[in-house]
């Protein structure tokens, strides 16, 4: 109850503050009498070349020419401050953009591990608003969903239609953008990041000692049958040969880069993802914790673990670190197959452990159900750069991401400086992705660095798997991108079916659906170890109804009502 009255009381605060203290010109004037906007028409510079602000702020220099101003203009953006990056003010992205658009940055670093606190905490008080949030990890959609109903977030139509160079070239080439962007309200809020990266988008993976195989005259695995007799004869037949039974058939973690099984082998029941576990049936939204197709997967999981002793259920306490210890022991391999997005997670790429692993394919379940994982959206950062109402500028601000948005700065933001941190191939290179490369790196990804902003802030990565392909078919981008593109491809389900899990909503709808979720997810995830590890038993029907009226319990049809109501009003 003191949270609710804490929160009811922020509220009011916000609101009390935005109706006495809110900046006068914050809204652009260019409105019909009935208070709906007009179409946007490209704007007519003044006799001095530049585009006067809606705003009261500065002029800024017509769309995509640089610089921004013709008088310097300083921004406060805040950021969350990365590992990686060492230097915000000397950073060479950060020099990069002044010297070109006329605008230095002031900024506001809080600690990563609490930046959503710091934030939640400032919008609450109305105290030190920046310029510009620049924190996609500590903005949630409901945030910003209430932030832009209370007036605090700028609208951004009218300066996409006005002074959208770069950002408008990209929205042209991918119409997924504007659909993402939109609010219930049918407004857009914040500037997005994407990087498209189909590794990225198909990452639940899993690695299988093909030695293993080999040694035993196995053959890969294509069906969930085939899997278990494999593991079997992991388990039992030596196949390490070294004269003990110390082999581990199947294993995973907690907490690595998708190394739980159940995102592989649920997949071949139901279209499943751990994150959002929903899909859309012809439109419909639906659950796939509820469905019959999950229990059958469930049923085969508590028979790798509490039945045939198969899936290790260390899985479901230990963390990554445990899990390398097994795989790259020094002596010999002990884990026959691991879930996970690369082998890199277990043994350096360098070392002769992880050459005795291939990718495993997924595999067809008993109903002929054989799914990637995908999630197509996962692509999308979409509170990338958000604008607050206490921006003097907001032009500038938004001509600023707008710049960020050219292949330029896209790569420098990756990157870092070209012909110093990167190269530029001369030669007809092919890149990794087949196509002729962009770019050969100089400063390797993950470093520490002032060269470039970690790729936060603005960006358009279709570029992250072409740089120049190598010899090695072990170099980690090359090695992900075969496995991808040769083992998970061809099994990607309909974009259809994949639920949009970045969708924004009314900000009393998000409020309960975060309420659902929370509570929900927590559920579901405990339930499906409980009942794969033996704990509760999925082949009881007593259990199984008793979890499926705990579900109705915590609101789960309710949360469903909520997002296909969502989903309906943008047909």
């Amino acid at each position: 109850m003191k949270r609710v009255l804490t929160i009811l009381l922020c509220v009011v605060m916000v609101l009390a503050m935005l109706s006495a203290c809110s900046p006068a010109g914050k809204e652009p004037a260019e409105k019909t009498a009935g208070g709906e906007k007009t179409q946007a028409v490209a704007p007519t510079p003044d006799e001095d070349g530049l585009i006067p602000s809606a705003y009261g702020g500065v002029s800024v220099t017509p769309a995509g020419e640089l610089p921004i101003v013709k008088e310097p203009v300083t921004l406060s953006i805040l950021i969350a401050q990365h590992d990686n990056v060492e230097d915000y003010v000397n950073n060479k992205m950060t020099l990069y953009m002044k010297e070109q658009t006329g605008v230095s940055v002031e900024w506001i670093t809080v600690p990563s591990q609490d930046a959503t606190q710091r934030v939640n905490l400032m919008l609450s008080t109305q105290v030190d608003i920046p310029d510009v949030f620049m924190i996609p990890l500590g903005m949630t959609n409901e945030v910003v969903s209430d932030m832009a109903d209370q007036g605090l977030f700028l609208q951004l139509d009218d300066m996409i239609a006005k002074h959208a160079h770069w950002y408008a070239e990209r929205r042209a080439d991918d119409p997924l953008i504007e659909q993402l962007m939109k609010l219930p309200d049918g407004h857009e809020y914040s500037l997005p990041k994407v990087v498209k990266s189909d590794p990225n988008s198909m990452s639940r993976r899993a690695w299988i000692n093909q030695k293993w195989l080999d040694n035993l005259n196995l053959k890969m695995p294509t069906t969930t049958e085939e899997l278990v007799t494999v593991l079997k004869a992991f388990k039992n037949d030596d196949p390490n040969g070294n004269g003990k039974k110390d082999e581990i058939a199947f294993m995973g973690a907690t907490n690595g880069w998708n190394t739980l099984p159940e995102e592989f082998i649920l997949n071949s029941f139901i279209k499943y993802t751990r994150s959002t576990p929903y899909y859309l049936d012809n439109g419909k939204f639906e659950a796939c914790f509820d469905k019959d197709a999950y229990r059958e997967g469930l049923k085969y999981m508590n028979r790798l673990c509490a039945v045939e002793g198969l899936l290790d259920p260390a899985t479901y306490t230990q963390d990554n670190s445990q899990l390398q210890q097994l795989f790259d022991n020094e002596e010999i391999a002990l884990v026959g197959l691991a879930p996970g997005g690369g082998t890199f997670l277990w043994s350096s790429m360098e070392g002769e452990r992880v050459r005795e692993y291939n990718p495993l394919p997924p595999l067809k379940g008993p109903a002929g159900v054989q799914y990637t994982y995908l999630d197509p959206f996962d692509s999308y950062y979409i509170n990338e750069y958000i604008i607050t109402s206490a921006c003097k500028n907001p032009e500038v601000a938004f001509r600023f991401a707008d710049f960020m948005y050219s292949r330029d700065v896209s790569m420098r933001n990756r990157l870092g400086e070209p012909g110093v941190d990167y190269t530029i191939p001369s030669g007809g290179e092919m890149g990794i992705d087949g196509d002729p490369a962009s770019y050969i790196p100089v400063l390797a990804w993950g470093t520490i660095n002032s060269a470039h902003w970690n790729e936060i802030g603005p960006t358009y990565n279709d570029f992250d798997n072409n740089g120049v392909k190598g010899d090695d078919p072990y170099e980690l981008q090359q090695y992900l991108w075969n496995a991808t593109v040769n083992c998970y491809a061809p099994y990607k389900p309909p974009v259809e079916m994949c639920h949009n899990n970045k969708m924004y909503y009314m900000p009393d709808d998000a409020r309960r659906l975060s309420e659902i979720d929370t509570d929900l997810k927590s559920y579901t995830r405990n339930a499906l170890a409980e009942f794969v590890t033996g704990v509760k038993d999925p082949n009881d029907d007593a259990q199984w109804n008793a979890y499926l009226n705990e579900l109705k319990t915590l609101g789960y049809e309710e949360s469903l009502s909520i997002v296909q109501a969502r989903y309906d009003s943008m047909k």
